[in-house]
Order: C-alpha cells, then sequence, then structure tokens
C-alpha cells in the first residue's frame, strides 16, 4: 500500500509546483506588462514634452517675425491666431499664444500704482465674479498685502500673517510677486467660484506692466476707469476690430470712454506687449501633456521663457 500512496503524494505535489510555478510565472507577467505600459507611458510623455519644448521655440521665433514687422500688438495678428489641430509623428497638437498684458497683472498690486491697480481690481471683481463690494474690496486689499514686501495689512480689509496663521493648515502671506495666479486662490476671501470666474482675465508678470488695449477682453477694458458702463468694454472691442489703436492717445479718444481720460491714466496703458503665455495639449498615444509657457519679448524682438510648467499656468 505504500507503494500507491507515495506515487499519490508525489502527485499532489508535483501538481501543487506546477499550480505554484504557473502563479509565480502569471505574477511575473503581469509585472512584466505593467512595467513595460509604464515605461511606454513615461517615453510617450518624454517624447509629448520635448514636442512641447520645440513648439515653444517655434513660437519664440514667431514672436520675434512679428516684431520685425509690426509696431503694435492686437488680436489681428498671426501670433493670435489658434491651432485648433496640428498633426505629429504619434499625436497631434493644439494651443495658441495668449497675451498676458491684455489681462489685469496682479503683481501691479505690489507697486507705485497700487492704489489705481487697487481699484481697477475689485471693480474686476464685482464685474466678472458677481461679487458684493466688501467682498471685493477685500480680496483686492488682501492680494495687494500678499504682493507687497511689508506685514502690515491694508485697512480696513486686507490680509497678512495675522489672518493666515489663524487658518487650518496656517500658512504665512507671500510679500512677494505672484509666480502664478493661481496663487491667488490662498487670498483671503477668493472661493473656487471667485477663481474660475476671474482666471481668464489675470496674469503674474515679474514686472509692473501696463494693459494692452489692442488685446484685452471686454471686462479688463470696461473696468479701465470708475463708472464705466460695464457695455464699454463690448463698444470698445467693437471699435478696435475695425482698425487696431497705434496708439494710447489714439485709444483715448474712442466715444466710449470720452471724458474718461484723467481717470484712465495712460502710463498704465499701451498698444504693444512684452509678456505672452504660450498654452497647448500634446497628445502622443495614450499620453496627453498640457503645457503653459511665459515668454518675455524684448524690445530688440529677443525672445526668452520666463518660466514653463504642465497643467496649471
Amino acid at each position: 500500500m505504500s507503494g500507491p500512496k507515495q506515487r499519490g503524494v508525489a502527485l499532489i505535489t508535483a501538481m501543487l509546483i506546477v499550480a505554484l510555478v504557473a502563479i509565480i510565472g502569471a505574477g511575473m507577467l503581469s509585472q512584466m506588462n505593467l512595467a513595460l505600459h509604464r515605461s511606454g507611458n513615461i517615453w510617450q510623455s518624454e517624447q509629448a514634452w520635448w514636442y512641447a519644448v520645440g513648439i515653444e521655440n517655434w513660437l519664440g521665433k514667431l514672436l520675434r517675425q512679428d516684431a520685425q514687422y509690426t509696431e503694435v500688438d492686437s488680436l489681428d495678428e498671426r501670433w493670435a491666431e489658434p491651432v485648433d489641430y496640428l498633426p505629429l509623428d504619434g499625436g497631434a497638437l493644439q494651443g495658441r499664444i495668449i497675451d498676458l498684458q491684455g489681462r489685469f497683472n496682479l503683481n501691479n498690486l505690489g507697486t507705485g500704482n497700487a492704489e489705481a491697480a487697487m481699484a481697477q481690481f475689485q471693480r474686476l471683481i464685482e464685474l466678472v465674479a458677481d461679487t458684493d463690494t466688501v467682498t471685493a474690496r477685500t480680496i483686492a486689499a488682501s492680494t495687494r498685502d500678499w504682493v507687497d514686501a511689508d506685514i502690515n495689512p491694508t485697512r480696513p480689509d486686507g490680509a497678512e500673517d495675522n489672518y493666515y496663521l489663524g487658518l487650518t493648515p496656517a500658512y504665512r502671506a507671500g510679500n512677494t510677486f505672484m509666480i502664478s495666479p493661481s496663487e491667488l486662490r490662498l487670498i483671503k476671501g477668493v472661493t473656487d467660484e471667485i477663481y474660475t470666474a476671474l482666471a481668464p482675465y489675470i496674469s503674474a508678470l515679474p514686472e509692473s506692466t501696463p494693459i494692452n488695449v489692442n488685446t484685452a477682453p471686454p471686462p479688463v477694458l470696461a473696468t479701465l476707469a470708475p463708472n464705466l458702463p460695464p457695455t464699454t468694454g463690448e463698444a470698445l472691442v467693437e471699435a478696435r476690430s475695425e482698425e487696431p489703436w497705434t496708439s494710447v492717445d489714439a485709444f483715448l479718444q474712442e466715444s466710449a470712454i470720452a471724458g474718461t481720460g484723467d481717470t484712465l491714466g495712460a502710463d498704465r496703458l499701451s498698444v504693444t506687449t512684452g509678456y505672452f503665455l504660450a498654452r497647448g495639449q500634446i497628445t502622443v498615444d495614450r499620453a496627453q501633456v498640457q503645457f503653459f509657457a511665459v515668454l518675455e519679448r524684448a524690445d530688440n524682438g529677443a525672445v526668452r521663457t520666463i518660466n514653463h510648467s504642465t497643467n496649471v499656468y
């Protein structure tokens, strides 16, 4: 009897060994497939990123050429045309260049013209975010406190460390220029809804900048001076659609803003731009990369990248 029993045990043992080998093999195969997919995704993401760098360089060349042939920057120029679909090897690209000086520069709140900038920002918040005056004033004053160098809150609605250190989690005020307008989410009074409403109309540039009236959207134009009707922006956009303004003086002659020259502040306006945002999405097989690059164009036309990022500007 011992012979058949031993053979039965040996058979069961062999079957267990085969089963274990099969399980281990399946696990190793699964891990290998996972590693292959991971490496493939990494490669595709890297390829998409290098495409983005190439596109960034191409857009810089486009801006350099534009500086050679035009003396103003407006939305009827080649750089302002969006690319809806451009086939690439293994994928596709879509994107555009945005004039960041057509937006309200949050860092203007930390400069010598802070009072005028704060008043405009308050008007912009009220207009596009549909907020009450107190909330808009609080956000404008607190943003000024975030980007200025001192630690003294703007009375009566501003906020410095004394406010932010009482939050959970606690943090300190920046007390320096913003790198990204997304920092506005940290400011006292700003909700997700308010930030989403403001995002298309704000920028964060490394210096104080005038607003390019040839590219600014209607809400920014409508808040250049106090007491302008909300429809002023649309009227100005319609006027420039016929022909861009060739100078700030020409802009100030528009009937829609007649009599407001003193409150507009010509030194806060421009018809040219030095800062642009290259924004796009590149798809390579299963990988997608959203890229943002802030480009600075000097007076001589030279273009350099200030910063670039993925997923958020």
